[in-house]
Parts: C-alpha cells; structure tokens; sequence
C-alpha cells in the first residue's frame, strides 16, 4: 500500500515560487518545481515548470522543463516544452524539443542527435581564448 500511495506522489509538485516573489541566488530542487515568481540566478532540478509570469536571468540545467513565461539565459534539458506564451533568450540544448506557435526565441538550438551539453562547448571556447 505505500508503494501505491509513493506512486500517486510523484508527479505532484514539491514546491512553488509564487507570483510576486523574487529571489536573487541559485535554487536546486529535487522534485518537481513551479516557478511562477522572479529568479535571478542558476535553476537545477529534475523537473522545472516556468509559469506564465515567470522571469529568470540565470541558466536552466533539467531533466523536464516546461517553460510558459520569460527567460533569458541558457537553457539544458533531456525534454523542453516551449509553450505559446514563453519568451526565451539564450541558447537551447535538448534531446527533446517541442515549440507551441506563438512563442518567442533568440538563441541557438541544439536537439535531438545534435545534442551536445553546453558546458563542455563553453569549456572548449574558454580554454582556446586563454591561449
């Protein structure tokens, strides 16, 4: 009977930044998160939902994300949904990748067998300006 119960609870939201906040640093979450409020910093996490009035400036490292309000930064995900209402700055890395009509993007994308992770390419920039 718990395994039933563990079962439900995995889809359900563990946390949710609301409208009206602002937090300014990195969050990491290990469940499912709603970010509905303002981020200015680095999001990690397993499954990242972006709500409407959302506003990040910072990178998006997950396995989901679901991105329906604004973002400017980096974006690297297994699965990214880009919903109708989303403004996204910044380059996009994903295996999955699916694009509603209506939504806006500036950036290069990388999807599919293209994928590559970001951050060994930012790596590679990096050391070849230092040299």
């Amino acid at each position: 009977m718990l395994r039933k119960k563990e079962a439900e609870n995995v889809d359900e939201i563990k946390s949710i930044l609301a409208e009206g906040l602002k937090i300014e640093g990195n969050i990491y979450a290990e469940g499912k998160i709603r970010i509905d409020g303002e981020v200015i910093g680095d999001v990690r996490g397993k499954f990242v939902i972006f709500g409407q009035s959302s506003k990040i400036k910072g990178n998006i490292y997950a396995e989901v994300v679901v991105a329906m309000g604004s973002v400017e930064g980096n974006i690297e995900a297994k699965k990214l949904e880009v919903k109708a209402s989303a403004k996204l700055k910044g380059d996009v890395v994903a295996e999955s990748f699916s694009v509603e009509p209506g939504a806006s993007l500036n950036g290069l994308v990388k999807a599919g067998s293209y994928r590559e992770p970001a951050e060994n390419t930012s790596r590679s920039s990096v050391a070849a300006t230092k040299e």
